[in-house]
């Protein structure tokens, strides 16, 4: 096992008001922009669309909403998962919403869309039966092969029976580059790490617990200040006798 690990720091995308535009033309939004210091909006009452620039706490998320198409509600035929993940694809590379390829070998950065239809227990007045409703894209990210996780590290939409979503949640970074290299906690102190947290925040007296599994990764967590920074965690479940929870423990030092 690699005794370093690198932390990261993330250079967000600030979009241009004409691109804005543009993307809301394409999701078929009635409605003219407003740019603002720190965003872009715009909304026709059916359709809304919003962008957040850089520095503000989801600085690079992206979100678009269909409110004339209730999202759970059962359709004849949902959209192919194929031609809505080529589709999502196609949308965020002609938007340039697809994070830079990295100029540093130290970072590999692997980015891939899945899609599959959804299906909900729907009741129609006589019985309940599951049926589909609607084609869920989703997003993996990877740096170093580590996964990325958190509310800035993820592409989402979500289609009915047509090529036009009702929901798409965007929100990667530009570019990536190195902030600091730094040891990496081994996996063995983990347990102790848990469990030092647990007794800060319990005064001394954490609760009886069971570590059911703990992963890698790398956060995208809210912009909270300058550096804005991708860091390794561990993420530890642990069961105490009454919830499971996760535990964010610091995965360098």
């Amino acid at each position: 096992m690699n005794d370093s690990i690198l932390v990261l720091k993330r250079r967000t995308r600030r979009l241009a008001a004409d691109s804005f535009g543009a993307l809301a033309r394409h999701l078929r939004v009635e409605a003219r922009p407003a740019a603002l210091d720190d965003a872009l909006c715009c909304s026709d009452g059916a359709r809304s669309l919003a962008y957040a620039q850089p520095c503000t706490p989801f600085g690079g998320l992206l979100f678009f909403a269909d409110q004339s198409i209730a999202w759970g509600e059962a359709v004849g035929k949902v959209l192919d998962p194929k031609r809505a993940q080529a589709w999502a694809m196609a949308l965020l590379e002609k938007f340039e919403l697809l994070p830079n390829p990295s100029g540093d070998r130290d970072i590999r950065v692997a980015f891939e869309l899945e899609a599959t239809a959804t299906e909900a227990m729907v009741f129609d007045g006589h019985e309940r039966r599951r049926m589909k409703t609607k084609t869920d894209v989703t997003s993996r990210t990877t740096v170093n092969g580590i996964p990325v996780v958190g509310p800035r590290a993820k592409a989402r939409m979500l289609f009915k029976d047509t090529e036009s979503p009702v929901m798409l949640h965007v929100a990667m970074w530009e570019s990536l580059l190195v902030h600091e290299e730094r040891t990496r906690l081994p996996e063995d102190q983990v347990a102790r790490a848990v469990d030092d947290t647990l007794r800060q925040r319990h005064a001394g007296h954490p609760p009886a617990y069971r570590v059911r599994g703990q992963r890698l990764v790398y956060q995208a967590d809210e912009f909270r200040g300058a550096p804005d920074l991708l860091a390794p965690e561990y993420l530890v479940e642990i069961e105490t006798a009454d919830a499971r929870r996760v535990v964010r423990v610091p995965a360098s030092r």
